[in-house]
Order: structure tokens, then sequence, then C-alpha cells
């Protein structure tokens, strides 16, 4: 006959100990790969929805104004905050750390549109360290937006 030991059922609760802390990391690092994915997506669709909003409209002004609000629907539609980005528009031939210009729709010019969002990371306002090492990532997306040669002139 086997003597009880006193460690008999410890490697379940050893087990249930380690895989909480090795699973919880694993889920983190998931939440934050969903959300950086879902926010370059919105990124993207914004900088795009953008330029077709400008391109459409009737005259610049109202083109910018319609980007604006394409821009944020897009990053709304992610659950990316619209005060978090910032959109600029440059010369087509320029890259985007070129200073942005004011856009005009004249039939055959080419814009680029430059969008950068700030996206905090999961849980990122909470903890001791929140205020002094913020958990967020800047993205930059960019759309070429070509004006229709036929296009009237408004």
């Amino acid at each position: 006959m086997r003597r009880p030991t006193r460690e008999e059922g410890s490697a379940v609760i050893e087990m249930v100990g380690l895989s909480v802390l090795l699973i919880l990391p694993v889920v983190y690092l998931v939440l934050s790969v969903v959300r950086v994915q879902a926010a370059s997506f919105a990124a993207t669709q914004a900088a795009r929805e953008a330029g077709r909003a400008f391109a459409t409209a009737s005259d610049s002004a109202a083109g910018l104004r319609r980007a604006d609000a394409a821009v944020a629907l897009a990053l709304r539609d992610q659950h990316v905050d619209p005060r978090s980005a910032r959109t600029t528009w440059v010369p087509g031939s320029a890259g985007c750390s070129a200073p942005g210009v004011q856009p005009r729709l004249e039939p055959g010019s080419q814009w680029r549109v430059c969008l950068v969002v700030h996206v905090d990371l999961p849980f990122a306002d909470a903890g001791p360290f929140a205020r002094s090492h913020p958990l967020a990532l800047t993205l930059r997306s960019q759309y070429l937006l070509d004006i229709d040669d036929y296009r009237s002139t408004p």
C-alpha cells in the first residue's frame, strides 16, 4: 500500500497557475494585434474614401468638408477615434513629408491624401505607467487621387 504524500494534487494547482500566467499575455497579444489591424484597415479606408469624396464634390471647399466627414466615418466604423487622425493633402508628385496644400478640383490634377492616426493599444489608459509610458502606435496611410481629365470645372 502506498503512503499518501503531502504533494498529491499540487500538480493540478501548478498547472492552473501556470496556465493563467501563460494565457494572459497571449490573450493581450491577440487583442493588440486585432486592434492594430482594425486601425490599419480604418486608416487605409479613410484615406481612400477622403480622396473619393473630394473628387466627386461640386467644388473644392465642399470636397474638403466631404473628405473630413468620410475620414471620420471610416475611422468610427472600426472604432478608432477620429480626433486622433490628421489629414493632409500634397501634390501627387510629392511625398507625405511635403508641406500640406489646399487641393483644387482642376481636370487632370493629381493629389495625395496623407493620413496619420494614433492608436492606443488595449488597456493603455490603465495601470501605474499609463501616463508616463503610453502604449500607442502611429499608423500612416496615403491615397493617390487623380482628378478626371474630362471633369467640368466648377
